[in-house]
């Protein structure tokens, strides 16, 4: 009975996960399709406008959560919210810059979030990520993670600059196509990618399932994104 009971719980946390990534997913597409029609229609007001900030600010609550001292960083978070608050009324007026600066924004803070665990010592977040699932790395998996964080640094730091160049040459059509209906997808295809090459290049033991890498991540978020932390916090544990 206490083995049932004790499966029961470990089934229930395993549902509870993949619901919240499917939800996770779901706000992303609702986030999406509001965005775009936002862009297209040629208005959207000051709550629509400020509706462009709401993944930057969830983002952004995160990583304050996680700043020292954290009062501080809290402090600062409330202060910009009460920022854009009091100036919703000019940021509707010119809600597409709003949609942009959100847009390379979320793409500039996650580019920062790769590119700076690859300076030395820290570890590089995929490294990290990899250590959750699999334990201590092999140089091979060590050195093929590290790649794969420069390639998601470069990534985003590259959306971020052709978001700007569309935005500014194409028009706000043309780069509300882009920003709010092709950036996940881009992302999706590199994921899958990346995952496709690691299983021609990694031996079968030394990586994880697809939907184990995804819970994983989405598990231990708060452990890759600790901006003081040098070494991964739960090293040698493995997702179940």
């Amino acid at each position: 009975m206490a083995w049932e009971a004790l499966m029961g719980v470990r089934k229930a946390g395993t549902w509870l996960r993949r619901a919240r990534v499917t939800a996770g997913v779901a706000l992303i597409v609702a986030y999406s399709v509001v965005s775009y029609r936002s862009n297209v229609a040629g208005h959207a007001g000051a709550l629509g406008a400020l509706f462009a900030f709401l993944p930057l600010l969830g983002l952004s609550l995160g990583a304050a959560w996680e700043g020292r001292p954290r009062p501080l960083w809290l402090t600062l978070w409330a202060l910009a919210c009460a920022g854009l608050w009091h100036y919703r009324i000019l940021i509707g007026a010119h809600y597409s810059w709003a949609y942009l600066v959100e847009d390379v924004g979320m793409l500039t803070l996650l580019c920062s979030l790769f590119a700076r665990t690859l300076k030395s010592p820290r570890v590089p977040l995929i490294s990290r990520l990899s250590e959750l699932v699999h334990g201590p790395l092999s140089p091979r998996l060590a050195h093929y993670t590290r790649r794969v964080t420069q390639l998601w640094a470069a990534l985003f730091g590259i959306m971020a600059i052709v978001s700007i160049l569309l935005f500014l040459v194409a028009g706000v059509r043309a780069w509300g196509f882009y920003a709010n209906v092709l950036t996940w997808p881009i992302m999706a295809l590199v994921f899958i990618g990346e995952y496709l090459v690691r299983r021609l290049v990694i031996p079968a033991q030394e990586r994880a399932g697809f939907l184990q890498v995804v819970l994983a991540g989405s598990r231990y978020w708060r452990h890759l994104v600790e901006a003081d932390s040098c070494e991964p916090s739960l090293r040698g544990r493995t997702v179940r």
